[in-house]
């Protein structure tokens, strides 16, 4: 069982062939529980792994918000997490030949 982001990170990684162009993506998320935070509600964030495809990751990943969370949560922000082997193929990319 996957208990770290580093051992989330290590998993996606596994999976890719090609950095530049992962077949999978770590995705951080922070799901807003009803009523709200500003009115005393919680914020959650969560770390998972999503397959890589044609269409709106965000919409996407709303959808999987209201079927885990229910009509009580919503998706706050979300933002992808590059790991250290795609980091280092940018940057092996971006050098001068």
């Amino acid at each position: 069982m996957i208990t770290t982001l580093t051992q989330l990170e290590k998993q996606v990684d596994e999976q890719i062939t090609d950095p530049l162009y992962p077949e999978v993506t770590l995705v951080c998320g922070q799901v807003e529980h009803w009523p709200g935070v500003r009115d005393g509600g919680e914020l959650e964030e969560i770390y998972f792994i999503v397959k890589n495809r044609v269409g709106s990751l965000g919409d996407r990943l709303r959808t999987w918000v209201l079927s885990e969370y229910g009509p009580s949560s919503r998706l706050a922000d979300w933002q992808t997490v590059p790991t250290s082997r795609q980091l280092r193929a940018e940057d092996e990319a971006d050098e001068p030949f």
